[in-house]
């Protein structure tokens, strides 16, 4: 597992996702940010949005500033059973905060977390196993 998360890892992490994204034939966006939620790399493949390259950023961003994966920072905000517990994301005053699914805290083998992954362009599920995908390279890193 690295130790760091510097822009030669994020160059990996970015290009092992959008080519797992052209394999199955999505236009995608993917985005790797530092522990502070500052960017190091951001990639858009040729027809994806630029919708799609905000959202990847927006994604790795809010899973930093909030220390967990967004698809678990969606479930614990929207879950229904939550009742009047529940927020919205504004509540929070944050607009770049995005808690849908395919932002994944990047950690070293100790714990620390040195940043996240976001990707955009395919269903929440595609989004997110593209992204799962990302971390397990920086796992292997």
């Amino acid at each position: 597992m690295a130790d760091r998360l510097g822009l030669n890892e994020g160059r990996a992490i970015v290009d092992a996702m959008l080519e797992a994204a052209a394999q199955k034939g999505l236009k995608f966006a993917a985005a790797v940010v530092d522990a502070g939620g500052d960017l190091i790399h951001l990639s858009r493949m040729n027809g994806a949005s630029a919708l799609n390259a905000r959202m990847s950023y927006n994604k790795a961003y809010t899973a930093t500033k909030w220390g967990n994966d967004t698809r678990v920072i969606k479930q614990r905000l929207f879950d229904m059973s939550l009742g009047d517990e529940r927020r919205e994301i504004t509540w929070f005053c944050d607009p770049l905060y995005t808690p849908v699914w395919g932002g994944i805290v990047l950690r070293s083998k100790d714990g620390t977390m040195l940043g996240a992954l976001g990707e955009s362009g395919g269903t929440y599920q595609q989004d997110e196993e593209i992204g799962q995908l990302g971390a397990k390279l920086f796992a292997s890193l």
